[in-house]
């Protein structure tokens, strides 16, 4: 018996597939977005550390340390993963914009606007850990939304306004303090806003 355990104790990368979830779910949340995917992310937490902690406490008890080390280091290729597919701008807002970017192009070709007016739209992207909208695509034809904050034109900042009040087409630029703000392009005149001032956005 002490043989055939020692024999499976080798070095092995499958236990990466245990930790596929959980990165996972930020990509596929989108696919059913009325799921509650806090829940669904704690649950897949909280599975994913008690397989791997009882599997290392097996191994330990059989003295399978190679299986442990394995347990141990497997956590670092995702971190590398997650980390370069940032680095290289491929995040799960990303991935969604590329999926329907010709939904998006069809919605914003039937916008009116007024002649010679640079065509604004924005579209919700709700935030799986979030109760209320936080991100949002925004579509600017002038790109006035790319400038520093404050930069925008006097016109800009008139027709995004005019736009929020009538359309509820809105992003808010100038929350007045310091919360967390950014903005992403992701394709031509598309920008990902990322703001925690919640009030911001329809």
């Amino acid at each position: 018996m002490a043989e055939s355990e020692k024999r499976g104790d080798k070095f092995t990368w499958t236990y990466a597939i245990w930790l596929l979830p959980y990165p996972a779910q930020n990509y596929l949340w989108w696919l059913a977005p009325k799921w509650d995917w806090w829940i669904i992310g704690l649950i897949t937490l909280a599975l994913t550390v008690i397989a791997i902690a009882g599997s290392i406490c097996i191994n330990l008890a059989r003295r399978r340390w190679w299986r442990v080390v394995s347990l141990l280091i497997t956590p670092l290729p995702w971190l590398v993963i997650i980390y370069i597919a940032a680095v290289t701008g491929i995040t799960p807002d990303s991935v969604r914009f590329a999926l329907n970017k010709q939904a998006y192009l069809a919605e914003i070709e039937r916008t009116d606007v007024p002649s010679g007016e640079p065509r604004f739209r924005t579209f919700a992207l709700d935030s799986m850990f979030k109760a209320t909208t936080s991100t949002t695509l925004v579509y600017d034809e002038s790109d006035e939304i790319a400038l520093p904050r404050g930069e925008q034109s006097t016109a800009w900042q008139q027709r995004t306004q005019k736009l929020c009040s009538e359309k509820k087409e809105c992003v808010n630029l100038y929350p007045g303090s310091d919360w967390p703000f950014s903005v992403s392009k992701v394709g031509e005149h598309f920008y990902i806003v990322y703001q925690n001032f919640i009030d911001a956005f329809p």
